[in-house]
């Protein structure tokens, strides 16, 4: 008989490390085979029956939870090893973020997940490894587990509900804990009911937790714009309150997608916010204590102006109606570029023109020591007159499929347009568009004509339906 000598650094066969690689490995073969059915675009995937897929698909997702159920259980043991406090990190999320590529808030959440289903839900934890519970339903679970009242709601039996007996009558186990019965109710309900019965579990459990929660959210809440380079940056943190508020005016405004409207719903919704401003900016609903509405200001030359609309050699001062194209533009440096208000820098000609079609024209003459000289009175470019005229005729955005209310559009120099065209300023040559569309009009070249009613012409001469 030959004898091995002790080496601790070769584990057994059956030591823990080693059953562990080579589950690793079986995922991996599985992984592999299933990765290379998708990606075979020529019959991996292609002409199996749709009950069939389905049920891959889903189960699929299922082995995707248990997956992540079994990392969860990975976090808590390496916690405790603390060799990761030897690679530099101040906190294990830390470490794990770093080690994971991940960011910092998700491996919070996770490392929090990983200790209530440890420590809190350990039936929970057994019915994600067994797949009888997905993501969703965990993350409901663990969203109970915020106070010490709502900890022992769910490790105690649930008052009023009946103990469990056999066919004689006997009992054979005390009425279900707060976990069990939501580990319950979760197989019978859906994710979005099966939430809310959550919340609500938790809220009879402690209602003050949800007080606190609302007030520890009233003082994180904050919202920043800062610009940058091409546009701004948007963080923030909203109650929820205040989110739901914003998303409803949000997909108010948002609607159903018009006609040959190809953005994705996260551009969609982004627009959606900047109408809400020019909404409330258009008609007045803010600054009320304020002499002049509050409202976008371009800053620009005098020589840029003129240049901008139009490319002929004219006088300004000789024509009045072309200056009143530009949206409050104050004459400052001759060399001065468009500027808009509170941003970075310069704004590209293209947006100079578009803001210019609808705006007021606020001039303001500097001399040499940046003293005013003169201010002239502010001129708009479609008047009162003739902006009610185009609203009664067109009564909402004109372009095809697209039914956005006046209230949210401009009125487009159609048929000629005011700076590369000189157009004038009439109704004949006025036509509502959204501001969406508005924008698609002045970027793509398209051509409106009257035909009774407003049609639309694409580059290649081709009719827009």
């Amino acid at each position: 008989m030959t004898h091995q000598p002790n080496n601790p650094s070769v584990e057994s066969p059956c030591a823990p490390g080693v059953r562990l690689s080579e589950a690793l490995e079986t995922l991996r073969h599985g992984v592999e085979l299933l990765t290379r059915l998708a990606a075979d675009e020529g019959g991996g995937l292609q002409g199996v029956g749709f009950d069939v897929l389905a049920g891959a698909e889903r189960e699929a997702r299922r082995l995707e939870a248990r997956i992540a159920a079994a990392r969860l259980c990975m976090l808590p043991v390496l916690d405790a090893d603390g060799l990761w406090a030897t690679r530099g990190a101040r906190s294990f999320p830390s470490w794990l973020a770093t080690h994971d590529d991940v960011h910092p808030g998700q491996a919070k959440r996770e490392y929090r997940q990983a200790r209530v289903l440890r420590d809190d839900l350990p039936a929970t934890r057994t019915a994600a490894l067994n797949g009888t519970v997905g993501v969703g339903q965990v993350n409901a679970l663990v969203g109970v587990c915020t106070s010490e009242a709502r900890l022992a709601a769910l490790a105690n039996p649930v008052p009023g509900l009946p103990a469990l007996r056999d066919a004689q009558g006997n009992v054979v186990a005390g009425p279900p804990t707060g976990e069990e019965y939501l580990l319950e109710e979760a197989q019978r309900f859906r994710l979005p009911h099966f939430t809310r019965l959550a919340k609500h579990f938790a809220h009879r459990a402690d209602p003050e937790a949800d007080e606190r929660g609302f007030r520890d959210a009233v003082a994180r809440e904050h919202f920043e714009l800062g610009f940058t380079i091409g546009g701004a940056n948007v963080v923030g943190f909203l109650t929820e309150e205040h989110g739901t508020a914003l998303q409803a005016a949000l997909n108010s405004i948002m609607g159903a997608p018009a006609a040959g409207d190809n953005r994705s719903t996260t551009q969609r919704r982004a627009q959606a916010l900047a109408d809400l401003a020019r909404i409330a900016l258009d008609n007045g609903h803010v600054g009320t204590g304020a002499a002049v509405r509050p409202h976008l200001t371009v800053t620009v030359s005098w020589e840029e102006l003129c240049r901008q609309i139009t490319a002929a050699n004219i006088d300004p001062i000789t024509e009045p109606e072309l200056a009143a194209q530009a949206a409050k533009v104050l004459a400052l440096d001759p060399h001065t570029p468009a500027i808009l208000e509170g941003s970075t820098g310069p704004i590209p000609d293209t947006l100079l023109k578009r803001i210019a079609c609808d705006s007021e024209l606020s001039r303001i003459v500097f001399g040499p020591d940046s003293q005013v000289l003169n201010v002239g009175r502010a001129q708009r470019t479609f008047k009162n007159q003739i902006r009610k005229a185009v609203i009664a005729r067109d009564r909402h955005c004109t372009y095809p499929n697209c039914f956005e209310p006046p209230s949210r559009c401009e009125v487009h120099h159609a048929v000629k347009h005011w700076a590369r065209d000189r157009g004038e300023t009439s109704v004949d040559n006025a036509a509502l568009l959204c501001w969406h569309h508005h924008d698609h009009v002045d970027h793509t070249n398209i051509q409106m004509t009257w035909q009774g009613r407003w049609v639309f012409t694409d580059r290649h001469g081709q009719t827009i339906r």
